[in-house]
């Protein structure tokens, strides 16, 4: 028979075997997490691991995850992020081979916002997220079959408007409304060919009706114009938003398309701090002599767009220019653009330009006191003044879709009538 000594040990050896089994057990566990073996698991919805909390970091629960989040520096690259963080670099040499599929690895831009997120503070992440833009995002495992998703915020468009008088500026009139700068270019390209927005005056009034862009139903700055509406000098210009042929347009009352022979600016949104005059003073010769184009100020590398289509003649310096572009659009019009600090990509000399192509940037090279673009402007081989041309009216829509489009512009002016100036800033004035 055994002893009660024996039994004892027999049993303390017993109860170590168990310990040490059940120890092994839960160090493989912790160790070998099972994220998924099988290629269904990279398709399990990241709210299944969520509890009830109702904020959520890129679809983790920060009460159930570590979630640090950061943006990629200028020159980083995502290996040695990857390395910070102490992740084996066989881990991060395949996710970052997966991550491939899905963005460019040689233009990882400083700013996009990265993350780790993990489980266990004392060891590696089990995930990793990227950006890709406000409205995608990538997550990867860092563990199992290290599987990378593309997860879709939710996206809706709401229709919206916006109006306002101006009280001393066109830019302080629409910031007062936090419209977007991408609105504000939608709208100048609108109405482009009938308003020179550098020389709208107070008391001129302008609405919009847009469709915002909702992620995760939170505004964002993405907007897509329907219509815009612009009254100066008792004059009003309507821009409506139309689809022809699978391809989006603006057009007048009529029908007839906004888009024009020629912009009536080359640069956004500057001011003219000089403009056509035969007898022009020259703050640096210190003499009066003629100025035979427009002045367009704007902060240095401000874009400078072509008003036109047409040909480039010249992409040169000379002393009072400085560097400028010259274009030849037709037998008839050529324009000119002078002072630019530089030219753009592809301008030279025999290069094809479109309508609102950048050209080049401004600048104060040449005869400059400051800052700006000189516009002059050709007709027949001789300058004028580019303000007071008026140019042949497109084409209209074709008679078969000029009804839909009545009927659809008809329907946007009852909305522009049911819009009220209804804030402080902007409130229409008493007549």
């Amino acid at each position: 028979m055994v002893g009660k000594k024996q039994l004892y040990t027999i049993l303390q050896m017993i109860a170590l075997a168990v310990l040490l089994v059940t120890n092994g057990f839960i160090l493989n566990f912790i160790l070998n997490i099972d994220y998924g073996k099988s290629k269904d698991k990279c398709n399990i919805d990241l709210k299944e691991c969520q509890t009830s909390s109702n904020q959520s970091f890129f679809g983790f629960d920060p009460s159930n995850f570590q979630v640090n989040l950061s943006k990629i520096s200028a020159g980083q690259s995502l290996s040695g992020v990857f390395a910070q963080y102490n992740i084996p670099k066989a881990i991060s040499d395949k996710v970052i081979k997966s991550l491939g599929e899905f963005i460019h690895l040689n233009n990882v831009k400083a700013g996009k916002t990265i993350g780790f997120v993990g489980a266990n503070l004392c060891m590696y992440p089990d995930y990793f997220i990227y950006e890709i833009d406000q409205s995608k995002y990538l997550v990867s495992e860092l563990r199992g079959d290290l599987c990378v998703r593309v997860h879709e915020r939710f996206k809706e468009y709401k229709r919206e408007h916006a109006a306002g008088i101006i009280e001393s500026s066109l830019w302080n009139a629409l910031q007062n409304q936090d419209i977007s700068l991408d609105l504000i270019d939608q709208m100048e390209d609108a109405l482009s060919s009938s308003v020179d927005f550098h020389h709208v005056q107070k008391g001129n009034e302008f609405k919009l009706i847009f469709d915002k862009l909702y992620i995760d139903g939170k505004p964002t700055q993405t907007n897509d114009l329907i219509a815009a509406y612009f009254e100066t000098d008792n004059k009003q210009h309507y821009s409506f938003s139309y689809t022809v042929n699978n391809k989006k347009g603006f057009y007048d009352m009529k029908g007839s398309p906004m888009k024009s022979k020629f912009l009536k600016a080359p640069v956004r949104f500057s001011r003219i701090s000089s403009g056509f005059n035969l007898k022009r003073f020259h703050p640096i010769l210190k003499y009066s002599r003629p100025h035979l184009g427009t002045d367009y100020a704007a902060p240095y590398g401000t874009p400078i767009m072509s008003v036109g289509s047409g040909t480039v003649e010249a992409a040169s310096y000379t002393g009072g220019n400085g560097n400028f572009v010259k274009i030849r659009h037709d037998k008839i019009y050529e324009t000119q653009y002078l002072h630019m600090s530089k030219f753009a990509n592809g301008i030279h000399r025999g290069a094809s330009v479109s309508q609102g192509q950048i050209i080049g940037y401004v600048g104060s090279t040449g005869l400059a006191s400051g800052p700006h673009v000189c516009f002059r402007f050709w007709k027949n081989g001789q300058q004028v003044n580019h303000l007071r041309l008026i140019f042949p009216t497109p084409d209209p829509l074709p008679p078969g879709q000029i009804q839909d489009y009545f009927k659809h512009r008809d329907d946007i002016v009852k909305v522009f009538e049911s819009i009220q100036f209804n804030t402080a800033l902007n409130r229409k004035p008493n007549s």
